[in-house]
């Protein structure tokens, strides 16, 4: 059943490209999304699920779950990256996928797009890239279920959802109706970011998933004159340390800001897709934390 992609009003326009997905599509009302909406999503192709999250927006966190993905699937794994920030999807981008479109299988499921070594599906390729969405709570919700639900992944050892910045309807909606296994905050070392922190934290508590640990992202960047580390823009990596410390979580990784991670992100080729490049080397120490912190939370 693929009803939530919907074209609302005038406002949202379906790809024309994605050939047979028009068909399936047809106009949903707020009213009606709890018809349609299963109690629980069950996903038992996919050994471990992994949410990434920041409850502020600018931090890196579809970046830091891009590169996350990838590297998992450098590492010889079975990844799927499902882009989550309904609102802002910028996965295609960050994968160069953008001119591509999602298919339908014949029994009527999404077919992702497999680049990178690993396969990702996003509401981004199924929309204009000049239409914004407009849609309402409820709506967003059945949009999130139907990507997990109505998605052909095959089996998978990870599956990485990328989860819009903050802790509302998306995060609320996988919490009650999906077994996430873990979760990663990112942020980065600046006090406003950092107080943010703490209320993901708490909220990922409350629904009762784990958090694996807080990814600090352009933590520090390394002058290219004397080659010493400095701290970027005023932030301070003893803080996030000292913040992880004190709410019992780990921190797994520190990430440098790097212009050329941002110039390979804007090019569609993650950093750690480059294997030979240095900067890829802390997201494929992030990935071994992130098998480590699930295999760790799995045997409690």
């Amino acid at each position: 059943m693929l009803s939530y992609f919907t074209s609302n009003l005038s406002n949202t326009v379906l790809n024309k490209k994605f050939l047979g997905l028009s068909s399936l599509v047809r106009n949903f009302h707020d009213n009606h999304a709890k018809d349609f909406l299963p109690d629980k999503i069950e996903l038992p192709d996919v050994s471990s699920v992994i949410a990434v999250s920041s409850c502020k927006g600018g931090v890196g966190k579809s970046t830091v779950a891009t590169n996350l993905a990838v590297s998992l699937g450098q590492l010889n794994l079975r990844v799927g990256l499902l882009d989550l920030d309904i609102y802002g999807p910028s996965i295609p981008t960050l994968l160069g996928t953008t001119e591509k479109g999602i298919g339908v299988s014949e029994d009527k499921k999404f077919l992702p797009i497999e680049k990178h070594g690993i396969l990702s599906l996003s509401i981004g390729n199924m929309i204009e890239q000049t239409k914004g969405l407009i849609w309402r709570g409820p709506l967003v919700s059945g949009a999130v279920k139907q990507l997990l639900t109505d998605t052909f992944w095959g089996k998978l050892d990870y599956l990485v959802l990328d989860l819009p910045p903050g802790t509302g309807d998306t995060q609320i909606t996988l919490a009650q109706s999906l077994k996430i296994d873990a979760s990663l905050i990112v942020t980065t070392p600046q006090r406003l970011a950092l107080a943010d922190v703490i209320r993901g934290v708490e909220m990922f508590k409350t629904v009762e998933v784990p958090v694996a640990g807080i990814v600090e992202n352009m933590s520090w960047f390394q002058c290219p004159n004397c080659n010493t580390k400095h701290n970027f823009m005023g932030g301070d990596a003893q803080s996030v340390k000292d913040l992880a410390a004190k709410i019992g979580v780990n921190r797994l990784a520190q990430l440098p800001y790097v212009p050329e991670i941002a110039v390979s992100s804007d090019r569609g080729v993650p950093v750690s897709a480059q294997i030979e490049n240095p900067f890829a080397k802390p997201y494929f120490q992030l990935a071994n934390n992130v098998i480590e912190a699930v295999s760790q939370i799995k045997k409690k």
